[in-house]
């Protein structure tokens, strides 16, 4: 399919408040678009495509928007750069972020890592799942890279652990490095094109449960509380395989839908028709499989949701509001 011709679509909306596919049009606050009943049939007509309206794809643009300008994440003329797996947050995220083409003047990049676990590449370039990946891009216009580490983040985390003082580093560890090497990486690509690189933002899916699993399993580990940032700098750093080093470039990490629920998420791409990849039930240390702490604190957090709607807010919220207390008394 062409894509819309976006002049003649403002002719009906406001575009900048819709997620345009080749294949549908997604509204993104019913208001703000200026859709009607009447605009929407008139579209339908005019472009030969479905236009969907989703009370669940509008609260998380909401939460997400309203998240986006509470901590400045995304300025005008940015430069984003997705880490698309492809599962249900990541494409979210990718469907989310669409509109601010037209909002802010932002460009997008997707890029999904396809990493070695233990000999299973759950994102290798020639599998069915990772060809839906594209084709989900190439209906959203953005373009889409797929980029591949040959080593074994099993056995990377086996290196470390082997060379520390009693710290055992699990796979995930060594996946999130090589995931942030890869994507700097192509970051600095861009630089090389051209591109400010003050301009250009790593965007990553993490959702609330993502964080207020990390504020649980921190504390069960009797280690430092952390809490995942919505802007985040890093800093140049380089880890030693022994074997063979990493050397991650400086960046900055965004996670604009900290706020959002996966399972609101969820429902929104089953209303929307956006069929998703189920990456956590191929990888074999997901947070959906296995025995680990994370997905005890996860079940517990989903355990006592029943009874407290916003615990996970209120984990979450606990830690942002620690921090600034003791930031403040040091002052």
């Amino acid at each position: 399919m062409k894509e819309i011709d976006i002049k003649e679509l403002k002719r009906y909306c406001n575009p900048s408040y819709l997620t345009i596919r080749r294949d549908k049009i997604i509204v993104n606050s019913r208001r703000l678009a200026g859709i009607s009943r009447a605009k929407k049939e008139k579209i339908e007509r005019r472009f030969k495509i479905p236009v969907i309206y989703s009370e669940s794809y509008e609260l998380i643009s909401q939460k997400m928007g309203r998240y986006i300008s509470k901590y400045r994440i995304i300025s005008p003329g940015d430069v984003l750069i997705v880490g698309l797996s492809g599962g249900k947050d990541s494409l979210a995220l990718l469907h989310l972020l669409e509109s601010y083409r037209r909002r802010f003047g932002v460009k997008i990049y997707a890029v999904t890592v396809d990493v070695n676990v233990g000999g299973i590449r759950p994102w290798h370039p020639g599998s069915e799942s990772v060809k839906k990946i594209s084709e989900h891009c190439e209906a959203l216009s953005i373009p889409h890279r797929v980029i591949s580490f040959q080593e074994d983040v099993v056995k990377m985390s086996k290196l470390l652990s082997d060379n520390s003082t009693g710290i055992v580093y699990s796979p995930c560890f060594s996946c999130s490095i090589v995931r942030r090497y890869l994507l700097t990486n192509f970051a600095m690509e861009l630089v090389e094109k051209g591109i400010e690189k003050n301009s250009i933002k790593i965007c990553l899916g993490h959702t609330l449960e993502d964080n207020s699993d990390t504020v649980l399993a921190n504390i069960f580990k009797g280690d430092i509380i952390r809490v995942l940032e919505p802007i985040k700098n890093f800093e140049e750093i380089t880890f030693d395989f022994k074997e063979f080093k990493l050397t991650l470039p400086p960046c900055t990490i965004v996670r604009p839908l900290l706020s959002v629920s996966e399972k609101d998420i969820l429902k929104a791409l089953e209303e929307c028709g956006i069929q998703y990849y189920r990456d956590k039930e191929v990888c074999p240390y997901s947070r959906d499989r296995g025995d680990s702490i994370r997905r005890r604190c996860h079940e517990i957090l989903e355990d006592l949701e029943r009874d407290v709607k916003n615990i996970r807010e209120m984990v979450v919220s606990s830690v942002l509001k620690s921090i600034e207390y003791y930031r403040n008394r040091d002052i």
